[in-house]
């Protein structure tokens, strides 16, 4: 099981496009200081080598930009039976020239950064979409635009996310690949376009604990978490966590003057502070523990920072774009 970060920032990404704070200028200027990120998005490669499936863990505006960043992702030529004969009676052979290895994606949450992405992966591609039926019904209840992904019925297939229960992941011949995912309830919000218009519930936002069934092995991926309660005693034993980083203080974009809301009021547990998830979690057991989902405000992305020193000495990574993780 492997696991690239095709994006690690939060929605907008570094730099955002309508901000010159000194994070985005840093990441405009280049120099390395702090750099620029694509938005919130994950790779899983389940199989031997580079020719194994992938799956996606949500989608991103910036997905197109990923999936070209990303070669093991890029389709894969093959020869296939063209379905008629030729002159001598026998079944002429075709080469596929789209010929996907990303068998589907898996959605934590209905949030705009997350699901956009699914739009620019229209071109007639059997997808598998995994979500909950909260999302599933935000995404296509009522909206026009996802007709766009229906228009053949092979093109999407659901599969739900029921709370608490695994789910295989399957390959294109709809094959367990050996890799269960389970979503679980986290604290968070119903996404901005639905406020007012969808009741809230616990399928809203998710967190995935993703294990593979050959080795035992766990990956935890909560990327959104308002707070922290019950689920975090799941989290203990786990190889991975990838866990949210969008703010590392409250009053973080009130305090810069690029917004009125603190982080809980956009579902987001900060980073430093004593009741911050940098001192609430270190006492969990886990393997590499990696901050990811970073706003373009959050100052431990700057290198060499206090904040990112205070990171890095608790045993905790900043993610960048790129980053592997073989578990």
């Amino acid at each position: 099981m492997r696991l690239r970060i095709l994006g690690s920032g939060a929605g907008g990404g570094v730099p955002q496009w309508n901000c010159a704070c000194a994070n985005c200028t840093a990441a405009r200027r280049g120099g390395g200081r702090v750099l620029p990120r694509t938005q919130d998005g994950l790779a899983l490669g389940v199989g031997e080598g580079d020719e194994g499936d992938w799956f996606l863990v949500n989608a991103s505006p910036d997905v197109g930009r990923q999936i070209e960043a990303t070669p093991a992702l890029w389709p894969r030529l093959r020869e296939g039976s063209a379905g008629h004969t030729g002159r001598e009676g026998h079944m002429s052979t075709v080469r596929s020239e789209r010929a996907s290895p990303i068998r589907g994606v898996v959605l934590t949450n209905g949030d705009l950064d997350h699901t956009l992405g699914l739009f620019s992966l229209r071109e007639n591609t059997p997808l598998v979409l995994y979500a909950t039926e909260a999302v599933r019904r935000g995404l296509v209840e009522g909206n026009t635009l996802f007709r766009t992904l229906q228009r053949f019925p092979e093109q999407t297939t659901w599969r739900t996310l029921a709370l608490g229960q695994p789910v295989d992941l399957t390959d294109a011949a709809g094959a367990p690949t050996g890799v269960t995912v389970t979503a679980r309830p986290l604290p968070g919000k119903v996404p901005k376009h639905l406020e007012g218009v969808a009741p809230s519930s616990p399928e809203d936002n998710v967190g995935l604990w993703v294990r593979d069934a050959r080795s035992g092995r766990l990956v935890v991926i909560a990327t959104a978490a308002a707070s922290l309660g019950d689920w975090v005693a799941e989290v203990d034993g786990a190889d991975a966590l990838l866990f949210d980083g969008t703010f590392w203080s409250s009053d973080e974009l009130p305090r810069l003057g690029l917004g009125t809301a603190r982080a809980e009021d956009m579902a987001h547990l900060p980073v430093g502070g004593e009741d911050g998830s940098l001192a609430r979690l270190a006492g969990v057991r886990v393997g590499r523990r990696i901050y990811t989902h970073i706003n373009n405000s959050n100052p431990m992305l700057v290198e060499g920072s206090a904040e990112r020193r205070a990171v890095n000495a608790a045993g905790w990574e900043v993610a960048e774009d790129g980053l592997e993780l073989q578990v």
